[in-house]
């Protein structure tokens, strides 16, 4: 298991804006919204301090979180991972609220943490196949756990230690994330496998 609290990452002005647009339902952004994502990006960069915890498990330990589609035809490992923001920036959002009026500022919060949440998991992957390469493997794509998982999930994987709970299957505080990746053997690592079955 590794838990890792309270890192940094790089919030993406630009996708900040893109997501605020999504949320809004607009083509285009007026220049004093644009402003107001370039401030909020600025302001709550010192409060957002995510936490995550994942651990590594054997492909027969996994076999409940397997699903038909995404899974890759070979793969021996798997690792399940939370992420979390915790409470911090929205503690301070509220304190300002006013600010920037509330439908336009819960919009650009709400933009502001799905970025921080994504840049989070982006950390998480980079974390876990530096680990995979040193056994000759590589990771597939970021999978989403089932809501239902969550709970046999927390069996093994202490979420507590960074914050994070399971309630009527909903992951608490609210942008927090669980999701697995798995572990694919390099052609690498085929090769050598290939050559000790023929000796």
């Amino acid at each position: 298991m590794r838990k890792i609290k309270n890192f940094r990452v790089n919030l993406h002005v630009k996708e900040v804006s893109h997501l605020v647009k999504r949320l809004a339902n607009t083509a285009e952004l007026l220049e004093e919204i644009e402003k107001s994502v370039r401030r909020y990006c600025c302001f709550y960069y010192e409060f957002i301090s995510p936490s995550l915890i994942y651990e590594t498990f054997s492909r027969e330990f996994l076999s409940l979180f397997v699903y038909k589609e995404g899974v890759p035809s070979k793969w021996i490992a798997g690792s399940i991972f939370f992420v979390t923001l915790g409470d911090n920036l929205y503690k301070e959002y509220e304190k300002n609220e006013e600010t920037f009026g509330e439908y336009t500022g819960k919009i650009i919060i709400s933009a502001l943490a799905i970025n921080a949440l994504k840049q989070s998991r982006n950390f998480t992957q980079k974390l876990v196949l530096a680990e995979a390469r040193e056994e000759n493997c590589e990771l597939s794509e970021d999978v989403g756990v089932y809501k239902n998982l969550y709970k046999i999930a927390t069996k093994d994987i202490p979420i507590k230690k960074i914050g994070v709970s399971v309630e009527s299957e909903e992951l608490s505080p609210k942008y927090s994330s669980c999701g697995l990746f798995y572990w694919i053997p390099s052609k690498k690592r085929q090769k050598v496998n290939k050559i000790k079955n023929n000796v």
